[in-house]
């Protein structure tokens, strides 16, 4: 069965130093009983950050004034349930569909659809011009869907093959009401 984690949409201020000031989730009875740092946690346990790449700290926009940016957290549901206790100014916990809509648009609208390999694909087409047959494993590694290095679907740009990828599901209605 897949692991079941919640989105945590974190507002992510800045320090005097300049430098992006983060929660200290330390704090949080999941990831101090776990013995590890929360910035390993979220990684062994979740699926890291995703950063809104629209606008940074830097930038001023409707959904994010300057000094400011958003990330989300894919975590396990304890975890996001005291964050957003502990640090209700800055973590709330998200729906599935404002999750998918803040990684597809925001975090990972930038990335390209296919992951390609130039050099394998340069040896096929080197082969194609000469009128060589193509081996099984060449033919593969130009299928979109199949996952042979050449040309192959990105499958972190969607939300849904992500979290496919990844073996995981998102819980409905994570969101207290």
């Amino acid at each position: 069965m897949a692991r079941e984690l919640v989105g945590l949409k974190v507002k992510i201020g800045l320090k005097p130093n300049g430098h992006a000031k983060y929660p200290n989730f330390n704090v949080l009875g999941t990831v101090s009983s776990s013995t590890m740092d929360w910035s390993r946690y979220i990684d062994v346990f979740g699926l890291g950050w995703h950063y809104d790449k629209t606008s940074g700290h830097k930038e001023e926009t409707v959904d994010s004034p300057h000094g400011q940016q958003y990330g989300v957290l894919i975590v396990p549901e304890a975890f996001a349930d005291e964050a957003e206790l502990e640090f209700s100014d800055t973590c709330e916990i998200i729906e599935e569909a404002e999750l998918e809509t803040f990684y597809e648009e925001k975090a990972h609208a930038h990335e390209p659809d296919e992951d390609i390999d130039e050099h394998i694909l340069a040896a096929i087409k080197a082969k194609q011009d000469v009128g060589v047959a193509l081996t099984p494993q060449q033919i593969k590694a130009l299928d979109l869907e199949d996952d042979t290095p050449g040309i192959k679907k990105n499958k972190n740009k969607i939300f849904a093959d992500f979290i496919v990828k990844r073996g995981v599901t998102i819980k409905k209605n994570a969101k207290k009401v």
